[in-house]
């Protein structure tokens, strides 16, 4: 059997840890910071 995920171009192969016990297998996969979300700005619209 096999299975693949994508996870984006900042994880590299290096950073996925994977352990095989009773069965179950547990990948982890490092979560990158998120991005800053820009504030949102309003316009006064006279009228």
């Amino acid at each position: 059997m096999s299975r693949s995920f994508y996870v984006g171009e900042g994880v590299t192969q290096e950073d996925i840890k994977a352990k095989y016990e009773d069965g179950i297998l547990r990948l982890s996969v490092p979560k990158k910071e998120a991005k800053a979300v820009e504030n949102k700005k309003y316009i006064a619209i006279e009228g």
